[in-house]
């Protein structure tokens, strides 16, 4: 299979005073953005966000947090998302 054929999708990373997170799919980036201004405006507060893994995160959000987004284009991971143990050989068992 060439490079033409690989199937890809955004990513998109936000790096919260260093720590990083691939948000979850579908996580809207314009509005998680609008939240963490809203929330300095408002001299500090929680801001929640889903990211890749099923989790949810909270951070608080000051004047003082820097938030850097990322956005890429990667190639799809046919396997994310499931718990399928083939691209793995299989399931073992040596008992």
């Amino acid at each position: 299979m060439g490079d033409a054929d690989v199937e890809t999708m955004i990513q998109t990373q936000v790096a919260v005073n260093g720590a990083t997170f691939s948000l979850a799919p579908g996580e809207d980036v314009g509005a998680l953005k609008r939240r963490i201004v809203d929330a300095v405006h408002a001299d500090g507060a929680f801001v929640e966000f889903a990211v890749a893994g099923s989790r949810q995160i909270s951070v608080l959000f000051t004047a003082r947090t820097q938030a850097v987004f990322l956005v890429e284009t990667v190639a799809l991971d046919p396997w994310e998302g499931t718990d399928d143990t083939s691209p793995f050989g299989g399931s073992f068992d040596f008992l």
